[in-house]
């Protein structure tokens, strides 16, 4: 018996959401970049290892992201979505303005694979926005937070080819071992394929003819790793990798760098054992994207009262008929 009232709540619930127009979907495309160990610095000759926050970002390596979303009106005020993505990043030290980053000589690029979910308070809607109501364009503009996981995969080039870093364990992961927070030494573990995070940011839409809906949506995340640029801790220490292997080549790049053969850089500085990157922040990453929706149509008394509807259709009348004896 319970069994069948939750299913027919449930089938009463989907049939409300289609009749208020409150379900649409989509498709997205945008930009995406990051702040992690490779970025900006300040003016030629007057770096330091990273700036605050956006300010260390560099722009000439933003990337594309693309994806699809669904979303749900729960509360005129609160909506709720989920969201799939593709979302390039990448970055270089070679175009770093700091000697020593740039002396690192390392880069990567990661296409994360992303599934999320957020909610959006609706903060801001306006109906029949333009002068006589003909289009029934509908503003509305929203502030969301949300959270999910991604795929974390970063490579760099080797022999022309991009590489997955990860299984070669560039700081020394799965071959050395090294102390953890607690003080005690333990086996040095690869970091997580799948990785989660927590993101948040504005957005704002308008609905054409009452189906179309064009948007914009700007976003920042927080992910709990300090690896989807491969660059954490410190330099493994002399030994750890086979001399001319393809692990030491992405480990330690810093003898191609410009910087350390003019003398700029001393090579002590990429030696075993020292910073590689900074282990206390986490990275992070950012998307501003344009999104293209359809809103499920329906025929309720709630759709025609918020656009002052009218069908024009005639009522239908009962025909009298008389009994024919």
């Amino acid at each position: 018996m319970r069994i069948t009232s939750a299913l027919v709540i449930i089938l009463l619930f989907a049939q409300s959401a289609i009749g208020q127009y409150n379900l649409d979907y989509g498709i997205k495309i945008g930009a995406a970049n990051y702040l992690g160990e490779m970025g900006g610095t300040s003016k030629v000759d007057k770096g330091t290892p990273a700036k605050g926050f956006i300010s260390d970002m560099r722009f000439d390596k933003t990337r594309f992201c693309i994806g699809a979303w669904l979303r749900y009106k729960v509360h005129p005020l609160l909506s709720v979505k989920a969201n799939l993505g593709i979302i390039r990043i990448t970055g270089t030290d070679s175009l770093s303005d700091y000697a020593p980053r740039k002396g690192r000589n390392l880069h990567f690029r990661n296409d994360l694979v992303e599934l999320n979910g957020q909610f959006e308070y609706n903060f801001y809607s306006a109906q029949d926005i333009t002068a006589r109501g003909k289009t029934r364009m509908d503003l509305g503009a929203f502030a969301f937070i949300g959270g999910g996981m991604f795929w974390n995969n970063p490579k760099a080039k080797y022999n022309g080819k991009w590489t997955a870093l990860q299984p070669l364990g560039t700081e020394g992961q799965g071959r050395i071992q090294k102390e953890n927070k607690k003080g005690e030494i333990e086996d040095f573990k690869k970091y997580k394929r799948i990785v989660a995070m927590l993101h948040g940011g504005l957005g704002l839409h308008y609905t054409i003819k009452r189906k179309y809906r064009i948007g914009w949506e700007t976003a920042v995340r927080y992910t709990f790793t300090d690896y989807i640029d491969d660059v954490s801790d410190r330099y493994a220490p002399i030994g750890t990798f086979d001399a001319g292997s393809k692990e030491e080549a992405m480990a330690n790049n810093s003898q191609n760098a410009d910087v350390l053969t003019n003398g700029e850089v001393q090579s002590s500085y990429y030696d075993g054992g020292n910073l590689r990157g900074n282990p206390k922040n986490k990275d992070w990453y950012m998307t501003m994207e344009i999104t293209f929706g359809y809103v499920i149509r329906g025929k309720s008394n709630f759709y025609r009262s918020k656009y002052k509807f009218i069908t024009g259709a005639k009522k239908r009348r009962k025909r009298k008929t008389r009994a024919k004896f």
